[in-house]
C-alpha cells in the first residue's frame, strides 16, 4: 500500500496529520523527477514550522465523557484523524482524545450512542442559544 494525500490537488505532500509529509514513491509509482520535485515540496512544507517556531494546535477538540463512554468504539472506527484510542482497565475502558491529532470536525461526537462525547466550544446549550438568537432575527 501506499500513504494518501490529505488533497491531491491542493495538499498533495501533506498527510491528514500535521507535520508528516509524503514524497515520491511512498505516495505511488513516480519517476525520478516527479520524485525529487515531491521531495522539495514535502522539505518546504516542512521548514515552515520549524522557521516559526512553534506549532499551533487545533483549539476546537471533542472530549470524552469517560463515566458516560461505554467504549463501544463507534469513534475509534469513524475518526479521520486516527485520534481516539481505547483506553482504562478492564470494566471501566473509555475513549481518550490525543489533541494534538484531532481536528474538532466533529465525526465522533455526531456518532455516539452514549453521547459521552462532546465538542469544546460548541455545547448543546450554547448551540441551542444561537438557534434561538438566529429565530429572534428572522422572527423580526
Amino acid at each position: 500500500g501506499f500513504y494518501m494525500e490529505a488533497h491531491p490537488k491542493l495538499r498533495p505532500v501533506d498527510t491528514l496529520t500535521d507535520g508528516v509529509y509524503i514524497a515520491g514513491v511512498a505516495q505511488g509509482p513516480k519517476d525520478i523527477p516527479d520524485s525529487v520535485a515531491q521531495g522539495s515540496a514535502a522539505a518546504s512544507r516542512a521548514a515552515i514550522p520549524m522557521a516559526k517556531g512553534q506549532v499551533e494546535i487545533e483549539p476546537i477538540v471533542a472530549r470524552t465523557d469517560e463515566v458516560i463512554c461505554g467504549a463501544c468504539e463507534v469513534c475509534v472506527e469513524l475518526c479521520p484523524y486516527g485520534a481516539i484510542s481505547i483506553v482504562g482497565d478492564a470494566g471501566s475502558n473509555h475513549a481518550e482524545i490525543n489533541t494534538a491529532l484531532c481536528k474538532g470536525c466533529g465525526t465522533c461526537v455526531g456518532a455516539c450512542p452514549s453521547g459521552a462525547m462532546d465538542q469544546q466550544h460548541f455545547k448543546t446549550d450554547q448551540i441551542m442559544a444561537q438557534i434561538s438568537a438566529a429565530l429572534e432575527d428572522i422572527g423580526k
